[in-house]
């Protein structure tokens, strides 16, 4: 971990990448969940930005975020597998839709994430989601009947 003052001393963008790097390593380390008030306590980093960026991480399916009472406890979404071929392109938003298969304290889940290309030509992520192994079958049903009522409005 860099020290504070030569954190202090990044360009926004890359404190940015380097807070949420870290982020992903304390997630990584703390299998059974860790809370904002955790993070404070191991890092130089504000309530406010470890909160802001945490929320982030979850938006993305990055980790996954459950509440315990008044407390919202973060944990690590661990890629068990990669599913390249299943990608999909989202051209019209301008988007690629990646899926992986990820494990946590709460099981195996599909992580389905929205990703576009930044101006440096690496890809980012914008959002994401995790759908319970359990739930894939009445998640399948429910695109149907999505496509099912497109279809009739047409």
């Amino acid at each position: 971990m860099l020290e504070k003052e030569q954190y202090l001393a990044l360009p926004s963008l890359q404190k940015e990448e380097y807070v949420n790097n870290i982020l992903k390593e304390i997630l990584k380390l703390n299998p059974l969940g860790v809370t904002v008030s955790d993070i404070e306590k191991s890092a130089y980093f504000g309530r406010s930005t470890i909160w802001h960026h945490m929320e982030l991480l979850a938006s993305k399916a990055e980790c996954i975020k459950m509440e315990r009472g008044d407390t919202d406890v973060y944990h690590y979404n661990k890629v068990i597998m990669h599913l390249k071929e299943l990608q999909l392109d989202g051209a019209a938003l301008g988007a690629l839709f990646h899926f992986d298969l990820v494990e946590n304290t709460y099981g195996k889940y599909v992580r389905v994430q929205r990703k576009r290309e930044s101006r440096s030509s690496a890809s980012h992520t914008r959002s994401g989601i995790v759908i319970s192994y359990d739930m894939i079958n009445g998640f399948i049903e429910a695109l149907n009947r999505i496509k099912d009522i497109l279809n009739s409005n047409k």
